[in-house]
C-alpha cells in the first residue's frame, strides 16, 4: 500500500535519545519480527527514544530538506503565517513561501509543506501505535510499562492535535467539519486506510490519549529522565493547550497549574532572557531536545534560519518582529532587547527589527537546544482560561507574575488601566484596553517564535492584519486576511494520501483550494 502514512511511517525509525550518540533503524513489523526490540520495557523505551530523535531531525520531504526539522520548523511556518513574525528578504527561498502563502497550491508536491506536515506527524503516530501496540505483550517492571507508554499515549495526541490545527480550521464551530484520519494500531502493509472522521472525532482521542498517559504516569510515579522525554508534566502542559483550543477553561486552568507544578521549574528572568533559549537546562524548559554535535546540523536547523550572526541561511533571510508588536513593547520591558531596534546597525544580525532572541549555543559548531515547551507558556495559558472563567483577580495576579519578571517598574500600571473583561477587543492591531487583550498581547510578545502564531489567531478568531501603519512587511495578502476561517489559513492535504487511501476521494475530501 502506498499511502503516504503508511509508506513513510512503516519505516519504524527507532534510536536512542538525543543525549546518546547513537540510532537503530529497524524494518517494519510485518517484515521483521518486532520481538527484536519491542519485547522488554527497556526496548520499549529505545524505541521511544528513537521517537523522539525524529523531532528534532530534517528532512520529511524528498528536497526543500533545509526547511523541515521536525517541531521548530513547525513553530517557524505558523509564525510566519501570521502578523508578529515576518521575513525581511527571500534569501535561499526557505520558509517565504509559507510567508507569501503560496503552499496550498503544492499539495501534488511531495517536497512542499503539506507533505512535509503530513508525513512528519503520522509517522510520530505511526510508531507511537507500535509501542503502544506491545503494552500487553512486552515484560519488566509494571510501573516502567506505564511510564513508557504514558509518553507513547501523550506522544500521539501530540501528534494529532497539530495535525487538526494544520489541516482543519479551529475545534469551536467546526466540530463537524472534517477532520485528519485517526489510527490507533499498528498499520501494516496491508492496513486500509481510514476516512477523515470530525473535528470532534479527533479531539476525542487527543483527550481520551492525554488522559490515559497522565494517570499513567501519576501511577508509575517515574520521573522525567531527561527533559527530551515526555513526562506527566509535559502531558499536562498538552492538555491544557488543547482545553484551550476547545474553551473549556476549567480544564485548561487545571492542567496549566498541574504543569507549573514540576518541580524545580520556574519562569526565567535577567541574563537567562539573553542566552538564546538554546539550552534545555533552563529552569523554564519543560520539554525540548538536547542537540549533541553528533547530531547537529548546520544547515537544516532551527537556529540556521535564525540566527543571521551565523552567517548561514538566516543573513540573507532574516526573521523579524513586526513593527507594530515592537512598538507596543515599553522601553522598560527587558524582552526589547529580543530585537533589533528601527535602526539599521550595519550588520546581518543589527538590520531593523531583526531578532536576537533565538541563537545558537557555539555558532563555530552549530550547536542550540530545541526549546518545545517552557512554564511562560503555561502561565499565559492560565491567566486566559482565569479571565474567560472571569477570575479576573487571580487572573491579574497569574499574568502579573509574568509581566513583573520582564518591566518590574511599568508592569503595575499597564494592568491598573486594563478593565476587568474577558473581551477581546484589540484583535490583530490596535489598543490594548481589557486584560483580555492585556494576556494576549503579552502571549504574542512572550511567546513570539513558539506558539504557532496562526493557531492563535484560528481559536482567537480574529485574523491578522499586515498592514499598520509603518509596517515593515514585505508582503501582505491580497485576500481577506481579517475573515477569522479563511480557507487560506489551513493546509491542503498531500495528493499522495489520495493517491493510496481508499477510503478518501480527492474531489470530496480535499480542503478548499
Amino acid at each position: 500500500m502506498k499511502k503516504i502514512l503508511y509508506a513513510s511511517a512503516l519505516a519504524l525509525t527507532l534510536g536512542l535519545s538525543s543525549c546518546s550518540k547513537d540510532f537503530l533503524e529497524t524494518s517494519p513489523t510485518d517484515r521483521v519480527d518486532a520481538g527484536t526490540l519491542l519485547t522488554t520495557v527497556q526496548g520499549a523505551q529505545v524505541a521511544m527514544d528513537g521517537v523522539y530523535r525524529m523531532l528534532y531531525s530534517s528532512g520529511w520531504t524528498t528536497a526543500n530538506t533545509s526547511q523541515n526539522f521536525g517541531i521548530m520548523s513547525t513553530k517557524v511556518y505558523t509564525s510566519l503565517m501570521g502578523e508578529d513574525f515576518l521575513q525581511d528578504a527571500q534569501g535561499s527561498g526557505w520558509f517565504y513561501f509559507d510567508y507569501k502563502y503560496d503552499v496550498r497550491s503544492r499539495f501534488s508536491s511531495t517536497s512542499f509543506r503539506s507533505y512535509a506536515t503530513w508525513n512528519f506527524y503520522y509517522t510520530l503516530i505511526s510508531n507511537a501505535n507500535y509501542i503502544l501496540g506491545a503494552e500487553s505483550t512486552i515484560t519488566g517492571d509494571a510501573n516502567a510499562i506505564k511510564n513508557v507508554m504514558a509518553q507513547a499515549y501523550a506522544m500521539r495526541a501530540y501528534a494529532y492535535f497539530q495535525l487538526i490545527q494544520g489541516f482543519q480550521q479551529t475545534y469551536v464551530g467546526h466540530q463537524t467539519s472534517p477532520g485528519v484520519p485517526v489510527y490507533t494500531e499498528p498499520t501494516r502493509s496491508t492496513s486500509k486506510g481510514n476516512p477523515r472522521g470530525t473535528v470532534e472525532d479527533v479531539y476525542t482521542q487527543i483527550n481520551k490519549d492525554l488522559d490515559i498517559s497522565i494517570k499513567y504516569f501519576e501511577d508509575a510515579k517515574i520521573g522525567q529522565r531527561h527533559k527530551s522525554n515526555i513526562d506527566a508534566y509535559v502531558a499536562s502542559a498538552i492538555k491544557a493547550n488543547v482545553a484551550l483550543v476547545q474553551n473549556q477553561w476549567a480544564v485548561a486552568e487545571t492542567y496549566a497549574t498541574k504543569a507549573l507544578d514540576k518541580p524545580a521549574s520556574g519562569l526565567i528572568s535577567g541574563d537567562d532572557l539573553y542566552s538564546g533559549f538554546n539550552n534545555i537546562k533552563l529552569k523554564n524548559v519543560l520539554w525540548g531536545a538536547e542537540i549533541i554535535a553528533a547530531q547537529s546540523s548546520i544547515w537544516a536547523s532551527f537556529f540556521s534560519h535564525m540566527d543571521a550572526s551565523a552567517g548561514q541561511y538566516a543573513e540573507s533571510s532574516r526573521k523579524a518582529i513586526y513593527s507594530w508588536l515592537y512598538n507596543q513593547i515599553p522601553a522598560t520591558d527587558a524582552r526589547k532587547k529580543w530585537w533589533h531596534d528601527a535602526t539599521d546597525g550595519g550588520t546581518p544580525a543589527t538590520k531593523p527589527y531583526n531578532q536576537v532572541k533565538f541563537r545558537y549555543s557555539d555558532k563555530a559548531t552549530s550547536l542550540g537546544d530545541y526549546v518545545f515547551l517552557r512554564a511562560e507558556e503555561m502561565q499565559l495559558v492560565k491567566a486566559e482560561a482565569q479571565v474567560q472563567q472571569e477570575k479576573y483577580a487571580e487572573a491579574k495576579v497569574t499574568i502579573g507574575d509574568l509581566m513583573k519578571l520582564r518591566n518590574p517598574t511599568g508592569y503595575e500600571a499597564i494592568l491598573n488601566n486594563m478593565s476587568a473583561s474577558k473581551a477581546l477587543t484589540m484583535g490583530s492591531i490596535g489598543t490594548p484596553t481589557t486584560l483580555m487583550d492585556q494576556i494576549i498581547l503579552q502571549r504574542r510578545i512572550e511567546l513570539w517564535g513558539e506558539s504557532e502564531r496562526i493557531y492563535d489567531i484560528l481559536r482567537l478568531k480574529t485574523g491578522f492584519d499586515r498592514k499598520a501603519a509603518g509596517s515593515n512587511h514585505s508582503f501582505a495578502p491580497t485576500w481577506n486576511t481579517l475573515d477569522p476561517a479563511n480557507k487560506e489559513m489551513i493546509l491542503t492535504i498531500p495528493q499522495k494520501e489520495f493517491d493510496g487511501n481508499t477510503s478518501l476521494d480527492a474531489t470530496k475530501d480535499q480542503n478548499p483550494i
